[in-house]
């Protein structure tokens, strides 16, 4: 058994050295394709950076008419605002003087009827 333990300790001392180099070849194989990875997302990226700046002009021209329909939009519902609140106090105006507009319209056709009445009798 101490054989063995002395013939495994000289094989691995001799291995560990070399284990060790594959390792930092195949660690520096991985940073070099990181690197190439990392340079070809910048190249990209750079390329990208003239269309940004198209995409960026199209939007800012197109705030300025977006604001103006924001502004409309914001017009239009005031004007539906003050229109319902306008119809709605019109509707209590009507419903409270309905009595009074009927007492009206009643006088009305009873003077109405009273002339016709007295034009009749005076012909």
């Amino acid at each position: 058994m101490d054989e063995l333990l002395l013939a495994l300790s000289n094989v691995s001392s001799q291995v560990l050295p070399i284990a060790g180099a594959v390792a930092l070849i195949f660690l520096c194989i991985v940073l070099n394709r990181v690197w190439k990875l990392i340079e070809a997302i910048t190249v990209t990226v750079k390329n990208l950076d003239p269309t940004l700046k198209l995409v960026d002009q199209s939007i800012e021209k197109v705030q300025a008419p977006l604001d103006t329909v924001v502004k409309l939009s914001h017009s239009l519902d005031d004007v539906h605002d003050k229109a319902s609140e306008s119809i709605e106090r019109l509707s209590q105006k009507a419903s409270e003087n309905a009595d009074n507009l009927k007492s009206f319209v009643q006088e009305k056709l009873n003077k109405a009827e009273e002339s016709v009445e007295e034009a009749v009798e005076n012909e």
